[in-house]
């Protein structure tokens, strides 16, 4: 189930139209050429020309308001739906007592075991990737991620 592309195309041709007003409020800079406002507006303008392009789409589509696609009459897609969602309030709740290895080493888990992952290359994929994704935002973006019950091993 998803919207038709006319619906999302006029609620982002609304939001453009929105920043494209409320950028022409920002002060000018004294001594330049450019304003505060050029950025936002240049933005608002490609993201208003996008939303009349899925407007256009979406009604050349056709249907209704909603539209069902064929995942929507799979048995079990909302329940997968329901557990991306629970998984993701899981994360919100654990992560910062767990810490980030264990909490996502059990979302990705439960994640690829939706996606019919054999047990044991699922559990080694989401350990890896975990410990991947702890490495790298800790290291080279220099975003700290909560070590929780691992603070003892920080690396």
């Amino acid at each position: 189930m998803r919207f038709n592309d006319a619906v999302l195309g006029a609620v982002l041709l609304a939001f453009s139209i929105t920043i494209g007003l409320w950028a022409h409020s920002f002060p000018a800079i004294p001594g330049q050429e450019y304003g505060a406002a050029v950025f936002p507006t240049l933005i608002a303008f490609v993201l208003g020309a996008c939303s009349l392009l899925l407007i256009i789409s979406g009604l050349r589509q056709g249907g209704g308001i909603l539209l069902f696609e064929g995942w929507a009459r799979a048995p079990g897609g909302y329940i997968r739906i329901l557990c991306t969602i629970a998984l993701i309030i899981f994360y919100i709740l654990a992560a910062k007592p767990l810490g980030f290895i264990p909490t996502m080493s059990v979302i990705l888990l439960f994640t690829l075991r939706m996606l019919k992952t054999g047990w044991l290359q699922a559990f080694f994929i989401a350990l890896a990737t975990a410990i991947l994704l702890q490495w790298s935002f800790g290291k080279f973006l220099q975003v700290p991620l909560p070590w929780g019950i691992l603070s003892a091993w920080r690396f």
